[in-house]
């Protein structure tokens, strides 16, 4: 039997009408009824809020050293020019002049970071003036200048593609523009060589910025590019590199070794962190060894974060540990 709840105008009370019969209750009942209500959805939400605390973030930087090294003693690199942008393709003066200008930039700043190694020698041969591909042979250079390698730039280009991030341990996808460079680094046979490839995200923050504000010297394709060419020749390049990572707060002990993580105080933050990871407690097990391996990154200790953050996620899965498992497989 369906029923309907009306009120009446005329009457003290609600009623309840199934089909021809009524049923009267007194209004202070009902009230009471909705405040009651109301009371218990508030100390529903309040005990759902202080469950689910907001994570507090910490900046970790990691160093890295080079993966390769030159020979220390004496190392002489020269450096030179094979792009030339198609002028057949675009003959558009301004754009080729801004091409070759992007080429130059990517060019000198590889130049400038091996010239800092240690015991290592740069000869650079690109005129930024006068800019031309070089078609000498990489035999005939290293020999006249008596270098153990010959460094080449050859290309680079602009894309668009899809890239995932974490954002509290939650991921998404989204577009991003990037600048991907391409050297080659020959031995001075100019038999062997190996190819160095870099990529880096363009990255410009105004909202009406249109293709004259990405060319413009200075502007963020340019700043791309220099990262671009830092990132073809990372393996012999020390770096350090920067993660935003979320920390668990949840309960005393969490909260306690997140202000010590935030202070850099590493060893007093593992004291409180170690011991819970075997306890009996397995979500704050799984909690306590994710911020461990936060621990661990911070102090460059890659194996052993990515080693507890995979107990961490054995013990309860969850985002934060996932997500730092798939930056630490990477380093």
């Amino acid at each position: 039997m369906k029923a309907l709840f009306c009120f009446d105008t005329k009457m003290t009370g609600y009623f309840i009408k199934h089909s021809c019969l009524c049923y009267t209750f007194p209004r202070y009942l009902i009230f009471n009824k909705v405040k009651l209500f109301r009371l218990t959805c508030i100390l529903f939400a309040a005990c759902f809020l202080a469950a689910c605390s907001v994570p507090q973030y910490v900046n970790v930087p990691v160093d890295y050293a080079p993966k390769l090294n030159f020979n220390r003693a004496k190392t002489t690199i020269v450096v030179i020019n094979h792009y030339m942008p198609d002028s057949t393709r675009n003959r558009n003066k301004r754009v080729l002049t801004t091409f070759k200008a992007a080429a130059y930039t990517a060019i000198n700043n590889a130049a400038v970071q091996l010239h800092a190694l240690p015991g290592v020698k740069v000869v650079q041969l690109v005129d930024s003036v006068n800019f031309t591909a070089n078609t000498d042979s990489v035999k005939f250079l290293a020999k006249k200048y008596n270098a153990s390698y010959v460094l080449a730039f050859e290309d680079f280009k602009g894309e668009t593609k899809l890239q995932q991030d974490y954002y509290n341990g939650v991921p998404s996808v989204y577009r991003v523009s990037v600048v991907k460079t391409s050297f080659t680094l020959y031995e001075a046979n100019g038999i062997y060589f190996k190819k160095l490839n870099g990529e880096a995200e363009i990255n410009d923050n105004n909202a009406y910025g249109n293709a004259s504000s990405l060319l413009a010297h200075g502007g963020p394709l340019f700043d791309a590019i220099r990262n671009s060419a830092l990132d073809a020749l990372k393996d012999y390049l020390p770096y350090t590199d920067y993660h935003d990572r979320p920390l668990y707060t949840n309960g005393d002990q969490l909260s306690s070794s997140v202000e010590l993580i935030k202070a850099g105080k590493f060893d007093q933050a593992f004291k409180i962190l170690n011991p819970l990871i075997d306890g009996p407690d397995l979500k704050l097990a799984s909690r306590a060894a994710y911020n461990l391996a936060v621990v661990y990154e911070a102090q460059g200790d890659i194996d052993a974060a990515l080693e507890v953050a995979k107990v961490s996620n054995q013990k309860q899965p969850n985002d934060f540990a996932k997500a730092i498992i798939v930056d630490l497989m990477k380093e």
